[in-house]
Protein backbone atom coordinates (compact mmCIF):
# COMPACT_ATOMS: atom_id res chain seq x y z
CA UNK A 1 0.00 0.00 0.00
CA UNK A 2 3.21 2.49 0.77
CA UNK A 3 3.72 2.09 -3.05
CA UNK A 4 0.42 3.03 -3.89
CA UNK A 5 0.69 5.92 -2.46
CA UNK A 6 4.27 6.67 -3.27
CA UNK A 7 3.31 6.28 -6.32
CA UNK A 8 -0.11 8.51 -6.41
CA UNK A 9 1.99 11.07 -4.45
CA UNK A 10 4.59 11.30 -7.74
CA UNK A 11 1.49 11.24 -10.13
CA UNK A 12 -0.07 14.72 -8.28
CA UNK A 13 3.57 15.95 -8.01
CA UNK A 14 3.79 15.87 -11.92
CA UNK A 15 0.44 17.17 -12.66
CA UNK A 16 0.96 20.65 -11.47
CA UNK A 17 3.11 21.32 -14.04
CA UNK A 18 -0.02 21.49 -15.88
CA UNK A 19 -0.64 24.79 -13.83
CA UNK A 20 2.39 26.24 -16.03
CA UNK A 21 1.56 28.48 -18.91
CA UNK A 22 5.14 27.73 -20.38
CA UNK A 23 4.38 25.97 -24.02
CA UNK A 24 5.19 21.81 -24.11
CA UNK A 25 8.70 22.82 -25.69
CA UNK A 26 10.66 25.89 -25.58
CA UNK A 27 12.47 27.41 -28.69
CA UNK A 28 15.92 25.56 -28.99
CA UNK A 29 18.71 25.44 -31.79
CA UNK A 30 20.12 22.25 -29.97
CA UNK A 31 17.32 20.11 -31.77
CA UNK A 32 19.06 18.51 -34.80
CA UNK A 33 17.21 18.55 -38.95
CA UNK A 34 14.16 16.75 -38.97
CA UNK A 35 11.77 16.22 -41.46
CA UNK A 36 7.82 14.72 -41.16
CA UNK A 37 6.89 12.16 -43.29
CA UNK A 38 5.07 9.09 -43.90
CA UNK A 39 6.43 5.63 -42.73
CA UNK A 40 7.26 4.33 -46.39
CA UNK A 41 9.61 7.98 -46.81
CA UNK A 42 11.08 7.43 -43.22
CA UNK A 43 12.47 4.12 -44.93
CA UNK A 44 10.01 2.31 -42.14
CA UNK A 45 9.28 -1.15 -43.39
CA UNK A 46 5.02 -1.76 -42.91
CA UNK A 47 4.18 -4.98 -41.43
CA UNK A 48 0.90 -3.97 -40.09
CA UNK A 49 -1.39 -6.31 -41.92
CA UNK A 50 0.21 -9.41 -40.83
CA UNK A 51 1.01 -8.46 -37.89
CA UNK A 52 -2.90 -7.41 -37.41
CA UNK A 53 -3.86 -11.43 -39.14
CA UNK A 54 -1.11 -12.51 -36.08
CA UNK A 55 -2.74 -10.94 -33.46
CA UNK A 56 -6.51 -11.67 -34.53
CA UNK A 57 -5.75 -15.22 -34.52
CA UNK A 58 -4.45 -15.15 -31.24
CA UNK A 59 -7.02 -12.99 -29.37
CA UNK A 60 -9.55 -14.38 -26.64
CA UNK A 61 -13.19 -14.26 -27.39
CA UNK A 62 -13.48 -11.60 -24.47
CA UNK A 63 -11.11 -8.77 -26.35
CA UNK A 64 -13.59 -8.28 -28.28
CA UNK A 65 -12.99 -7.01 -32.41
CA UNK A 66 -9.75 -6.91 -33.69
CA UNK A 67 -10.34 -3.48 -34.66
CA UNK A 68 -10.50 -2.46 -31.28
CA UNK A 69 -7.32 -3.88 -30.50
CA UNK A 70 -5.58 -2.43 -33.10
CA UNK A 71 -6.10 0.87 -34.82
CA UNK A 72 -6.48 0.15 -38.55
CA UNK A 73 -5.21 3.71 -40.10
CA UNK A 74 -4.45 4.65 -44.18
CA UNK A 75 -2.02 3.17 -45.89
CA UNK A 76 -2.40 -0.49 -44.17
CA UNK A 77 -2.56 -3.07 -47.01
CA UNK A 78 -5.05 -5.76 -46.98
CA UNK A 79 -3.80 -8.97 -46.25
CA UNK A 80 -3.85 -11.87 -48.61
CA UNK A 81 -6.37 -14.93 -47.97
CA UNK A 82 -3.26 -17.31 -47.90
CA UNK A 83 -1.93 -15.02 -44.99
CA UNK A 84 -5.15 -14.76 -42.77
CA UNK A 85 -3.56 -17.38 -40.56
CA UNK A 86 -0.17 -16.91 -40.83
CA UNK A 87 1.94 -19.92 -39.94
CA UNK A 88 3.60 -20.46 -36.48
CA UNK A 89 6.73 -22.47 -36.19
CA UNK A 90 6.89 -24.76 -33.82
CA UNK A 91 10.49 -24.93 -33.00
CA UNK A 92 10.58 -20.81 -32.08
CA UNK A 93 11.26 -21.82 -28.23
CA UNK A 94 14.42 -24.03 -29.31
CA UNK A 95 15.74 -20.59 -31.59
CA UNK A 96 14.74 -17.73 -29.65
CA UNK A 97 14.50 -16.67 -25.98
CA UNK A 98 12.46 -13.64 -24.77
CA UNK A 99 13.71 -10.68 -22.35
CA UNK A 100 11.45 -7.62 -21.18
CA UNK A 101 12.93 -4.93 -20.19
CA UNK A 102 10.81 -1.96 -18.07
CA UNK A 103 10.50 1.56 -18.64
CA UNK A 104 11.64 4.69 -16.47
CA UNK A 105 10.74 4.29 -12.79
CA UNK A 106 9.31 0.83 -13.31
CA UNK A 107 12.22 -0.67 -10.85
CA UNK A 108 10.86 2.09 -8.05
CA UNK A 109 7.72 0.40 -8.04
CA UNK A 110 8.84 -3.17 -8.06
CA UNK A 111 6.31 -5.83 -8.81
CA UNK A 112 3.56 -3.40 -9.55
CA UNK A 113 5.13 -2.22 -12.41
CA UNK A 114 6.81 -5.14 -14.47
CA UNK A 115 6.02 -4.97 -18.15
CA UNK A 116 4.41 -8.42 -19.28
CA UNK A 117 3.79 -9.55 -15.99
CA UNK A 118 0.95 -11.68 -17.49
CA UNK A 119 2.61 -12.71 -20.38
CA UNK A 120 5.60 -14.57 -18.73
CA UNK A 121 3.66 -17.56 -18.31
CA UNK A 122 1.82 -18.25 -21.56
CA UNK A 123 5.21 -17.74 -23.59
CA UNK A 124 6.96 -20.43 -20.36
CA UNK A 125 3.66 -22.38 -21.08
CA UNK A 126 4.86 -22.89 -24.65
CA UNK A 127 8.33 -23.62 -24.01
CA UNK A 128 10.19 -20.50 -24.18
CA UNK A 129 12.61 -19.10 -21.86
CA UNK A 130 11.98 -16.05 -20.53
CA UNK A 131 14.02 -13.38 -18.82
CA UNK A 132 13.41 -10.17 -17.20
CA UNK A 133 16.26 -7.62 -17.41
CA UNK A 134 15.75 -5.36 -14.77
CA UNK A 135 17.57 -2.24 -15.13
CA UNK A 136 17.72 0.87 -12.41
CA UNK A 137 14.38 2.86 -12.50
CA UNK A 138 16.21 6.32 -12.12
CA UNK A 139 19.66 5.20 -14.06
CA UNK A 140 20.69 7.01 -17.06
CA UNK A 141 20.85 5.57 -20.17
CA UNK A 142 24.76 5.41 -20.52
CA UNK A 143 24.68 3.78 -17.16
CA UNK A 144 21.22 0.97 -18.05
CA UNK A 145 22.84 0.23 -21.38
CA UNK A 146 26.36 -0.84 -19.54
CA UNK A 147 23.89 -2.84 -16.86
CA UNK A 148 22.00 -4.91 -19.60
CA UNK A 149 25.67 -5.74 -21.40
CA UNK A 150 26.78 -7.08 -18.10
CA UNK A 151 23.27 -9.43 -17.89
CA UNK A 152 23.44 -10.55 -21.31
CA UNK A 153 27.19 -11.50 -21.00
CA UNK A 154 26.11 -13.73 -17.79
CA UNK A 155 23.80 -15.54 -19.82
CA UNK A 156 26.18 -16.22 -22.45
CA UNK A 157 26.03 -19.97 -21.90
CA UNK A 158 23.18 -20.05 -23.81
CA UNK A 159 23.65 -19.72 -27.61
CA UNK A 160 20.20 -18.84 -28.45
CA UNK A 161 19.69 -14.89 -29.12
CA UNK A 162 17.52 -13.02 -28.06
CA UNK A 163 13.93 -11.30 -29.12
CA UNK A 164 14.01 -8.39 -26.45
CA UNK A 165 11.08 -6.21 -25.86
CA UNK A 166 11.54 -3.09 -24.52
CA UNK A 167 9.01 -0.73 -22.88
CA UNK A 168 9.04 3.09 -22.65
CA UNK A 169 12.70 4.56 -21.89
CA UNK A 170 13.93 0.74 -21.80
CA UNK A 171 13.73 1.09 -25.88
CA UNK A 172 16.27 3.95 -25.32
CA UNK A 173 18.66 1.75 -22.73
CA UNK A 174 18.62 -0.89 -25.11
CA UNK A 175 19.01 0.77 -28.05
CA UNK A 176 22.09 2.58 -26.33
CA UNK A 177 23.66 -0.75 -25.51
CA UNK A 178 23.30 -2.08 -29.52
CA UNK A 179 25.42 1.28 -30.26
CA UNK A 180 28.02 1.25 -27.21
CA UNK A 181 28.48 -2.75 -26.79
CA UNK A 182 28.04 -4.29 -30.38
CA UNK A 183 29.73 -7.29 -29.30
CA UNK A 184 27.12 -7.84 -26.48
CA UNK A 185 24.35 -6.94 -28.90
CA UNK A 186 24.86 -9.93 -31.34
CA UNK A 187 23.13 -11.54 -28.78
CA UNK A 188 20.39 -9.66 -29.41
CA UNK A 189 18.29 -10.88 -33.02
CA UNK A 190 15.56 -8.45 -32.52
CA UNK A 191 14.51 -5.43 -30.38
CA UNK A 192 10.46 -4.91 -30.42
CA UNK A 193 10.12 -1.41 -29.15
CA UNK A 194 6.73 -1.02 -27.51
CA UNK A 195 5.83 2.38 -26.52
CA UNK A 196 9.34 2.83 -27.05
CA UNK A 197 10.79 6.58 -26.28
CA UNK A 198 12.48 6.35 -29.36
CA UNK A 199 12.66 9.95 -29.71
CA UNK A 200 12.02 11.03 -26.64
CA UNK A 201 8.89 13.20 -25.05
CA UNK A 202 8.11 17.19 -25.24
CA UNK A 203 6.81 16.35 -21.41
CA UNK A 204 10.97 15.42 -20.47
CA UNK A 205 11.82 18.87 -21.84
CA UNK A 206 8.86 20.50 -19.58
CA UNK A 207 9.12 18.14 -16.49
CA UNK A 208 13.22 18.72 -16.60
CA UNK A 209 13.15 20.98 -13.32
CA UNK A 210 10.42 19.61 -11.67
CA UNK A 211 11.24 16.65 -11.56
CA UNK A 212 15.15 17.20 -10.37
CA UNK A 213 13.81 18.91 -7.69
CA UNK A 214 11.03 16.22 -6.84
CA UNK A 215 11.37 13.22 -8.48
CA UNK A 216 15.04 12.47 -8.34
CA UNK A 217 15.65 11.97 -5.25
CA UNK A 218 12.16 10.90 -3.74
CA UNK A 219 12.97 8.17 -1.45
CA UNK A 220 11.79 5.16 -2.54
CA UNK A 221 13.00 2.09 -0.93
CA UNK A 222 12.98 0.07 -4.41
CA UNK A 223 15.73 2.01 -6.35
CA UNK A 224 18.24 4.65 -5.78
CA UNK A 225 17.86 8.22 -5.90
CA UNK A 226 18.75 9.63 -9.60
CA UNK A 227 20.34 12.65 -10.75
CA UNK A 228 18.84 14.20 -12.91
CA UNK A 229 20.44 12.89 -16.31
CA UNK A 230 17.04 9.98 -16.97
CA UNK A 231 15.03 13.10 -17.19
CA UNK A 232 17.89 14.69 -20.05
CA UNK A 233 17.85 11.43 -21.18
CA UNK A 234 14.41 11.57 -22.82
CA UNK A 235 14.09 15.00 -23.64
CA UNK A 236 13.43 15.19 -27.62
CA UNK A 237 16.69 17.15 -28.37
CA UNK A 238 19.34 14.67 -26.88
CA UNK A 239 17.37 11.49 -28.58
CA UNK A 240 17.24 13.14 -32.22
CA UNK A 241 20.96 13.68 -31.46
CA UNK A 242 21.83 10.55 -30.53
CA UNK A 243 20.01 9.03 -33.60
CA UNK A 244 21.91 11.84 -35.88
CA UNK A 245 25.52 10.71 -33.69
CA UNK A 246 24.66 7.25 -33.49
CA UNK A 247 21.54 5.71 -35.78
CA UNK A 248 24.72 4.64 -38.28
CA UNK A 249 26.14 2.37 -35.79
CA UNK A 250 23.13 0.29 -35.13
CA UNK A 251 23.74 -3.86 -35.41
CA UNK A 252 20.55 -5.36 -35.65
CA UNK A 253 16.90 -5.10 -36.81
CA UNK A 254 14.30 -3.10 -34.44
CA UNK A 255 10.26 -3.64 -34.69
CA UNK A 256 7.86 -1.02 -33.39
CA UNK A 257 4.58 -1.61 -31.69
CA UNK A 258 2.84 1.97 -31.02
CA UNK A 259 0.66 2.95 -28.39
CA UNK A 260 -1.90 5.07 -29.93
CA UNK A 261 -5.14 4.96 -28.15
CA UNK A 262 -8.05 6.48 -28.72
CA UNK A 263 -8.78 9.51 -26.85
CA UNK A 264 -11.29 7.03 -24.69
CA UNK A 265 -8.97 4.20 -23.92
CA UNK A 266 -6.46 7.17 -21.73
CA UNK A 267 -6.10 5.99 -18.22
CA UNK A 268 -7.20 8.45 -15.77
CA UNK A 269 -3.29 8.13 -14.69
CA UNK A 270 -2.64 9.50 -18.25
CA UNK A 271 -5.06 12.12 -18.75
CA UNK A 272 -3.15 15.10 -17.53
CA UNK A 273 0.12 13.86 -20.12
CA UNK A 274 -2.23 12.97 -22.87
CA UNK A 275 -4.37 16.68 -22.86
CA UNK A 276 -0.57 18.63 -22.17
CA UNK A 277 0.95 16.47 -25.81
CA UNK A 278 -2.08 16.76 -27.63
CA UNK A 279 -1.37 20.55 -27.54
CA UNK A 280 1.40 19.22 -30.30
CA UNK A 281 -0.80 16.01 -31.63
CA UNK A 282 -3.37 14.47 -29.93
CA UNK A 283 -2.22 11.24 -31.22
CA UNK A 284 -0.86 10.37 -28.26
CA UNK A 285 -0.11 7.51 -25.48
CA UNK A 286 -0.34 10.28 -22.29
CA UNK A 287 3.70 10.32 -22.57
CA UNK A 288 4.91 10.08 -25.94
CA UNK A 289 3.79 11.27 -29.60
CA UNK A 290 3.01 8.25 -31.55
CA UNK A 291 5.36 9.12 -34.18
CA UNK A 292 8.24 9.23 -31.42
CA UNK A 293 7.94 5.95 -30.68
CA UNK A 294 8.90 4.56 -34.44
CA UNK A 295 12.61 4.13 -34.97
CA UNK A 296 14.11 5.10 -38.58
CA UNK A 297 14.32 3.06 -41.17
CA UNK A 298 12.54 0.12 -38.88
CA UNK A 299 9.94 -2.40 -38.97
CA UNK A 300 6.19 -1.26 -38.01
CA UNK A 301 4.18 -3.79 -36.24
CA UNK A 302 0.78 -1.68 -35.64
CA UNK A 303 -1.07 1.03 -33.64
CA UNK A 304 -2.25 -0.57 -30.31
CA UNK A 305 -5.17 1.10 -29.20
CA UNK A 306 -3.86 1.15 -25.77
CA UNK A 307 -1.78 4.21 -23.80
CA UNK A 308 1.40 4.14 -22.49
CA UNK A 309 1.39 1.66 -19.40
CA UNK A 310 -1.95 -0.35 -20.76
CA UNK A 311 0.16 -1.41 -23.06
CA UNK A 312 2.73 -2.52 -21.22
CA UNK A 313 1.80 -3.44 -17.60
CA UNK A 314 -1.38 -5.17 -16.02
CA UNK A 315 -1.93 -2.92 -12.92
CA UNK A 316 -5.62 -3.69 -12.51
CA UNK A 317 -4.12 -7.15 -11.85
CA UNK A 318 -1.22 -6.64 -9.93
CA UNK A 319 -2.39 -3.59 -7.67
CA UNK A 320 -6.13 -3.95 -7.72
CA UNK A 321 -6.08 -0.85 -5.37
CA UNK A 322 -5.44 1.34 -8.19
CA UNK A 323 -7.75 -0.28 -10.94
CA UNK A 324 -9.71 2.67 -10.71
CA UNK A 325 -6.57 5.00 -12.43
CA UNK A 326 -5.61 2.67 -15.57
CA UNK A 327 -7.87 1.66 -18.01
CA UNK A 328 -5.56 -2.17 -19.29
CA UNK A 329 -7.57 -4.50 -20.29
CA UNK A 330 -5.59 -5.05 -23.16
CA UNK A 331 -5.07 -8.49 -24.61
CA UNK A 332 -1.12 -8.26 -23.95
CA UNK A 333 -0.05 -11.86 -24.39
CA UNK A 334 -2.06 -11.90 -27.81
CA UNK A 335 -0.07 -8.69 -28.42
CA UNK A 336 3.63 -10.33 -27.43
CA UNK A 337 3.16 -13.33 -28.99
CA UNK A 338 2.08 -12.55 -32.34
CA UNK A 339 5.24 -10.05 -32.67
CA UNK A 340 7.02 -13.05 -31.86
CA UNK A 341 5.71 -14.63 -34.95
CA UNK A 342 6.15 -12.01 -37.05
CA UNK A 343 9.87 -11.29 -35.86
CA UNK A 344 10.63 -14.83 -36.39
CA UNK A 345 9.41 -14.55 -39.89
CA UNK A 346 11.11 -12.03 -40.82
CA UNK A 347 14.29 -13.17 -39.54
CA UNK A 348 14.17 -16.58 -41.19
CA UNK A 349 12.63 -14.70 -44.89
CA UNK A 350 16.36 -12.79 -44.54
CA UNK A 351 14.03 -9.45 -44.49
CA UNK A 352 15.53 -7.89 -41.37
CA UNK A 353 18.21 -5.01 -41.78
CA UNK A 354 19.48 -3.33 -38.72
CA UNK A 355 18.16 0.86 -38.72
CA UNK A 356 21.03 2.10 -40.62
CA UNK A 357 21.74 -1.04 -42.62
CA UNK A 358 20.74 -2.27 -46.33
CA UNK A 359 17.28 -3.02 -47.46
CA UNK A 360 16.25 -6.52 -49.37
CA UNK A 361 15.13 -5.62 -53.64
CA UNK A 362 11.90 -4.13 -53.27
CA UNK A 363 11.87 -2.93 -49.66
Amino acid sequence: MRTATRLLTLCTVFALVACASRPLERYSETVPATVLATIGDAGVVDLRASYRSAVCARLPAEAGRCDEVLLRLPGEAPVAASAAKPAVAADLPQRYRIAFVPGFFAECLGRFAEPFADVRAPLESEGFVVDFLGVPGRGSVAANARHLAGLLEAGAVDSRPYIVFAHSKGMTDVLELMARYPQTAERIAALVGVAGAVNGSPLADRLDSVYRRWAAAFPLPECNAGDGAEIRDLRRDVRLEWWRRHGADMKGPVFTLVAAPRPDRISPVSRAGYDWLAAVDPRNDGRLLWSDQIAPRSYLLGYANADHYAVAIPVSRTMPALSFAFRDDVPRAALVRAAIDIVAATLRDGQAAAPGGPRAPGQ
